[in-house]
């Protein structure tokens, strides 16, 4: 019987091998990379972002290391109301310039929020210059209280600026990436 069995199983091997078709080739498999690879965040939207962000905090950093610097209790002079005017001013202006030099937006609205802090820091600017302007002419109270005025204007931008994380609609995973990565608009 075992003879039996192993002749049938020997002509089933030449009827097979004989038959003249080559047996299937293996299956390959070709492994593609996806294109949803993590490929890190948009080195522009980054860039953008430190600009804006190193614009606006550096203001409020520089506003705030130039006051703890100052003296508490002292009698405001018009000579020292002048300096602090023109520094603010100074302040203000570097903001304006920073924010000028950035090129358009990558981020959806970007444009529309710098416009709006360019015009705000512009009329923080423009008020602490023309109060000073007034002081050097003349020296008269009226121009103390413009001066004064002029002081509560530079302070707008610090008291008025909006967190601008939220205002620049940072909520897609691409622009969290790149906020992260953004050196200057991390908090201090």
């Amino acid at each position: 019987m075992k003879t039996k069995l192993l002749l049938i199983a020997l002509t089933l091997f030449v009827t097979t091998a004989c038959s003249g078709e080559p047996p299937p080739a293996p299956a390959t498999v070709t492994a593609t990379p996806s294109s949803s690879a993590p490929t890190g965040p948009d080195a522009k939207t980054v860039a953008w972002l430190d600009g804006v962000c190193g614009a606006v905090y550096g203001y409020m950093k520089a506003s705030n290391d130039y006051a703890s610097k100052q003296r508490s209790g002292t009698e405001v002079t018009r000579g020292a109301l002048k300096e602090e005017l023109g520094v603010r001013a100074g302040f203000a202006g570097k903001v304006v310039d920073d924010l000028a030099a950035l090129p358009p937006s990558p981020i959806p609205g970007g444009d529309a929020v710098k416009k709006s802090l360019v015009d705000q820091y512009t009329a923080a600017r423009d008020a602490a210059a023309t109060g000073k302007q007034r002081l050097e002419k003349s020296g008269n109270d009226a121009a103390m209280d413009a001066a004064i005025k002029a002081m509560d204007a530079t302070q707008k931008p610090i008291t008025e600026t909006p967190d601008l994380m939220p205002a620049l609609k940072i909520d897609t995973q691409e622009l969290m990436a790149a906020a992260a990565e953004a050196k200057k608009c991390a908090p201090a």
